[in-house]
């Protein structure tokens, strides 16, 4: 990390110690469209003709991302929907990503399922991993694990790939299988492990399931295994109900109709008292000025590649 994005994030954490609500991460939803129908995702349930407006221009991108970095954002995120399918005219998630690095943005990343190429002028990219090729297809449709698996392996990316593993009904007993293949993939920097936000609620876990996964996850951690989660990023996502602990105003967030919300979109709702986002707790311990955390996490989630 250069002086000077380390001079500018602390520079927002001592801020935030006083009081300064300025955000660290814009999250941009830039569309809804995806190439997939996975069996937990709440967006493709609905019907995307149903929704509205169902994904952001590329002016839209650009004049949010300049108000964000204004106003204190210095990470920038894209996420879906599938983000690389996202076009505007002539433009494309690489263009939006350069623009976020030319507005002065110190990481850009984004969310994608792997099944379409990764975009190279990107600083991180969490691609999605569900399971062995099995369950990862079982959850996300025939022929998706070997089209992932053959994208990491051709992509000439240099920055940091990570797995994003959701865990549910469907993957729960897969835990080591998952966090063992990424260990054994040398295009991946490791894994991070989050529980389904419901809805839908038929493939939520119990909590007694939640807080089992934590102790088998921080055990592999401790043996080694490439787990991104801090370790006291694990132990709170034994915790549901965030819905008073939330550090709103870490995130600010767009989505495709344009709306802005400073924080989770699902704040005071019944999801918000169910969450399973790792990031709400890292975001909480970074806020807190938890060193462990900070220099856990800040290798792969706040360094530019250059």
């Amino acid at each position: 990390m250069s002086m000077c994005e380390m001079f500018g994030y602390a520079k927002w954490w001592i801020g935030s110690l006083f009081g300064s609500k300025a955000p660290l991460v814009n999250t941009m939803v830039i569309q809804y469209a995806c190439n997939l129908r996975c069996r937990h995702c709440s967006i493709h349930r609905r019907n995307i003709e149903d929704i509205g407006k169902s994904k952001l221009t590329y002016d839209e991108i650009t004049d949010d991302l300049k108000l964000q970095f204004k106003n204190g954002a210095r990470i920038a995120y894209f996420e879906g929907g599938e983000t690389t399918m996202w076009t505007d005219g002539d433009k494309n998630l690489g263009d939006v990503i350069k623009a976020a690095k030319d507005i002065g943005y110190k990481n850009v990343g984004y969310t994608t399922n792997g099944t379409n190429g990764m975009f190279t002028e990107s600083d991180v990219i969490s691609v999605s991993l569900d399971g062995p090729k099995e369950i990862h297809d079982l959850i996300r449709g025939e022929g998706v694990f070997d089209k992932l698996m053959s994208n990491l392996e051709s992509t000439e990316f240099s920055g940091s790939i990570y797995a994003n593993m959701v865990l549910q009904k469907d993957n729960i007993a897969y835990i080591e299988e998952t966090a063992e293949l990424v260990k054994n993939n040398e295009k991946l920097a490791g894994i991070i492990f989050n529980f389904i936000t419901p809805p839908p609620e038929d493939i939520s876990l119990s909590q007694e399931e939640k807080t089992e996964a934590v102790d088998k996850i921080r055990e592999l951690k401790k043996s080694g295994y490439p787990i991104l989660n801090s370790k006291r990023g694990l132990e709170l996502l034994k915790e549901e109900d965030w819905s008073k602990k939330c550090p709103y105003h870490v995130t600010v967030f767009i989505v495709p109709d344009g709306s802005h919300y400073n924080g989770c979109p699902m704040q005071g709702t019944d999801s918000c008292k169910r969450c399973g986002f790792a990031a709400v707790r890292e975001y909480y311990l970074i806020k807190k000025g938890s060193f462990t955390t900070i220099t856990e996490m800040s290798s792969i989630f706040a360094m530019s590649k250059k």
